[in-house]
């Protein structure tokens, strides 16, 4: 029996568009705000404020959008929380790269570090909030490790979600999988102004369901493809070159670094996930051995998109983040080494 004790959304109350209630409330609560990047471009965030004491900032993965955690901001809005979610550069509605619309790629991953922390800043949460929380998926995941090891920050918890802390690069070595991107970018370049696909990628394609790697709920699968195609901007392709080469480094960094994050962690982790693997996951909780409070859960038979999965599996990972969350007491909970 599944235990669903916070009463979240559950698959029979969803359709193919997520649900009438789910829009209500975004189109009533979700407001739109925009920031100019240090490094160019423009960030498309959203805010939603209901009145809550508490706070959760999203960092999403790739290729993905603020619109694809509609049920999400729907569920945690519920349990007492202001959602705060960005679009990264390159996707969603913020500004693209790469030379098309279609691209997925970055000149730097540190770029991505940099405008959270831009937009973490820019909210002021302490002075808003009394406990702030962190939820991250799958690249989301690097991105907010990298920035929790660099400075202070208001947040006392933080959830990583499918973190890619380490990439599947199938039968090829990551550090062949560095050179090979390192150099094929480089080349690439010299003849082209637009950024090198990595292999088996290109534009964007309805995905089928029958076919994919990220989830088995079919209702949640094909609300994401709704969204993709009832707001045509937010489509996405494949990643570049460059994008693998940075990411394969910043991986490694943010699992070498994670004994500098000082807040506990619950990592949850997919059981059948074939995006990311388990290795520099184990390795990231291997390095923070030093902090007891921080957490494990393996959600076995889970695909990739875990908050994006059927009830039996999106249930006990929300669960379990709520728990998380709900146990912080008033004042920043800290991991001492």
């Amino acid at each position: 029996m599944l235990d669903n004790k916070y009463q979240l959304n559950t698959e029979d109350l969803l359709n193919d568009d997520f649900s009438p209630e789910i829009h209500n409330f975004w189109l009533q609560h979700a407001t739109t705000h925009t920031f100019d990047s240090e490094h160019e471009g423009s960030i498309h965030t959203v805010h939603i404020k209901t009145g809550n004491s508490q706070a959760i900032v999203i960092c999403q993965g790739r290729n993905e959008s603020v619109f694809k955690y509609k049920e999400l901001a729907f569920d945690l809005s519920k349990q007492g929380y202001d959602i705060f979610l960005i679009d990264h550069r390159g996707q969603g509605l913020s500004s693209r790269l790469g030379g098309d619309l279609h691209r997925g790629h970055v000149h730097e991953f540190e770029h991505y570090v940099a405008d959270l922390r831009y937009f973490v800043n820019s909210l002021s949460l302490q002075e808003h909030y009394k406990s702030c929380f962190l939820l991250a998926h799958s690249m989301g995941s690097a991105i907010s490790a990298l920035y929790l090891q660099e400075q202070s920050h208001p947040f006392h918890k933080v959830v990583f979600c499918s973190p890619m802390f380490s990439i599947n690069t199938g039968k090829i070595p990551i550090w062949a999988a560095k050179l090979i991107s390192f150099i094929c970018d480089a080349a690439y370049s010299l003849f082209n102004e637009l950024a090198c696909y990595a292999p088996k990628v290109g534009e964007y394609q309805k995905g089928i369901f029958e076919q994919n790697e990220l989830t088995s709920s079919e209702k949640r699968f094909n609300a994401i493809f709704t969204v993709f195609e009832q707001v045509v901007e937010t489509q996405l392709g494949g990643p570049t070159m460059r994008w693998v080469n940075r990411s394969l480094y910043a991986t490694e960094k943010a699992v070498k670094n994670a004994k500098k994050i000082n807040i506990p962690v619950l990592l949850i982790q997919a059981g059948a996930d074939t995006i990311v693997t388990k290795k520099g996951q184990q390795q990231f909780l291997a390095n923070r051995s030093h902090c007891e409070e921080s957490q494990l859960l393996c959600v076995e038979g889970a695909k990739h998109e875990i908050l994006l999965e059927q009830d039996q599996y999106r249930i006990p990972a929300l669960n379990q983040t709520l728990d998380f969350f709900k146990s912080a007491q008033q004042g920043k909970s800290t991991c001492i080494k």
